[in-house]
């Protein structure tokens, strides 16, 4: 008779450097099954080139659709928000309408986010 058991695959993930004595008591229990892999290089995001691009082609109208779709809210509730009007919202987000200073710092309170995203600084 013969019986076949396969071992179950043992995942182990460590960070940071690995003791000496720890990677050799691996060695020792697992031999040729062990397979090490070099940690990636991490990378700041925000200090990419693919980061930049992105962010200046973010109009504030786009920045108003992002934030507003963030809450949940269609285009006629944050009009109601604001007291303008549902096709004012569009306008705004589509860049076909420019935003005041006043209705940029309602927004940035509405948001809470800097008003700076919503007057193209």
């Amino acid at each position: 008779m013969l019986a076949v058991v396969k071992t179950p695959h043992i995942d182990l993930c460590i960070r940071g450097k690995v003791p000496h004595k720890l990677l050799a008591c691996l060695r020792t229990e697992f031999g040729k099954d062990l397979h090490l892999e070099a940690e990636e290089e991490k990378v700041d995001f925000f200090k990419t080139t693919l980061y930049r691009k992105t962010k200046q082609s973010i109009t504030p109208g786009a920045y108003v659709r992002i934030y507003r779709q963030n809450l949940g809210l269609t285009q006629s509730a944050l009009g109601k928000k604001l007291k303008v009007s549902k096709a004012f919202i569009c306008d705004l987000e589509h860049n076909r309408r420019g935003i005041s200073k006043k209705l940029a710092q309602t927004m940035s309170w509405l948001f809470q986010v800097d008003v700076a995203r919503f007057i193209g600084v």
